[in-house]
């Protein structure tokens, strides 16, 4: 159980309306969940993000361009298209399914089967690592650059994850870098993005004030 019946309860005592679990069997049929709850079908969003569900930074760095684009995040085994993550992509019916990730992440057999399946092209936005994919979903997002961008450690996912609902909420990237160095794709990202302001998520262990620092040198 991901989060008990307890934590439920004594969430209930902070707001006068509902508590709602939106959950699933695993962590493909919950991120189907969310979808179904948050999105009408049929067509009604104009793409579906598809990221692997085996690993976190993938799914992390569409998560603030889905929030911004107000489209769903679904997530996949690498070899193979989940039941329910097949059942959700046939409910919603998207014209354009994006892959997040290279084919070691999501195989190239699971974007033929979205194809298969679907009908629609299948985009993949990929790079070399999780730092060049990220930014390479921040370019495909923001070709012409973005007023800000948020920067958090792509080692760990809680301040990406924290920092991805703020960041689709102001229509901006985030990418990730290591925590003590700034990998070569995330820098020349921030240069292409040309931002007035840098967001660094988490304290110094996370991202030390070196890369901080490096991040804001034009």
């Amino acid at each position: 159980v991901a989060i008990s019946q307890g934590v439920r309860d004594q969430l209930r005592t902070y707001t006068t309306g509902t508590v709602t679990p939106l959950a699933g069997a695993d962590r493909y049929a919950t991120a189907a969940a969310v979808s179904a709850a948050a999105f009408a079908g049929g067509g009604a969003v104009p793409l579906v993000f598809v990221a692997s569900g085996a690993a976190f930074p993938d799914a992390l760095s569409v998560a603030a361009v889905a929030g911004h684009l107000h489209v769903p995040v679904l997530l996949t085994a690498p070899t193979g298209l989940p039941a329910s993550t097949r059942a959700e992509l046939l409910r919603l019916a998207p014209p354009l399914v994006v892959v997040a990730g290279g084919t070691a992440s999501v195989s190239t057999a699971v974007s033929d089967q979205i194809h298969a399946l679907l009908g629609v092209p299948v985009t993949r936005l990929a790079g070399a690592n999780r730092y060049a994919t990220a930014a390479a979903v921040s370019a495909w997002a923001y070709p012409g650059g973005a007023p800000s961008v948020f920067v958090a450690a792509g080692t760990a996912f809680p301040d990406a994850l924290s920092g991805a609902v703020a960041a689709g909420l102001a229509g901006v990237p985030m990418i990730l870098t290591v925590p003590d160095a700034v990998p070569a794709e995330t820098l020349a990202e921030v240069r292409r993005l040309s931002p007035t302001a840098i967001t660094v998520l988490g304290g110094m262990s996370s991202v030390s004030d070196g890369v901080a620092r490096l991040l804001n040198t034009p």
